[in-house]
């Protein structure tokens, strides 16, 4: 029993692993590549939420071009779970975001996210200047009109202020 529980996660950690690196269908329009700009995992301990992927044509990162960011969970979370955790991680790296505008975010990313399982996939896509798109294992489910959206939310993983610096680094292949 016990090698079948093993085998098990580590057939679903190469797979995680292997979809996190495969260009995902929703970036082909927006995208000439075949590899991540930069990927690496967020992991607690000996668990790993989810492996990220940051995909851009761009020779550097930069807000200013387009780019996609894609989740590829280990771990279940109920759409609750995603919209809560991106709040409070947006206000814990901006604290002057008003609460009014944080409750908007939070209502377009209820419409736009739903719960997730292991080996489920969102993709948030950045075009500056137009709404950022979310995507669910390839399909779209919404997007955020707001255009005070797309810095605060993508800053909890490319901002020199996250708490999560060992991805940043590599997200952005940033030595450290």
């Amino acid at each position: 029993m016990r090698k079948t529980i093993v085998a098990a996660a580590v057939a679903l950690s190469v797979t995680a692993s292997a979809l996190a690196m495969t260009p995902p269908s929703e970036i082909a329009a927006s995208f000439n590549t075949t590899r991540p700009y930069g990927s690496g995992s967020l992991s607690w301990l000996f668990l790993t939420a989810y492996d990220a992927s940051l995909w851009t044509d761009a020779p550097q990162w930069s807000m200013k071009e387009p780019f996609a960011l894609t989740l590829v969970y280990r771990m279940s979370f109920s759409t609750e779970e995603l919209v809560s955790r991106t709040i409070n991680e947006m206000k814990g790296i901006a604290p002057g975001i008003a609460d009014v505008r944080l409750d908007r975010y939070g209502a377009a990313l209820t419409r736009a996210w739903p719960p997730v399982k292991p080996g489920d996939r969102i993709t948030a896509l950045h075009t500056p200047g137009s709404a950022v798109r979310f995507f669910h294992n390839g399909k779209p489910t919404g997007d955020s009109q707001d255009a005070t959206f797309a810095e605060p939310f993508f800053a909890i993983w490319l901002s020199p202020n996250t708490p999560e610096s060992k991805l940043r680094a590599a997200l952005l292949r940033l030595p450290g």
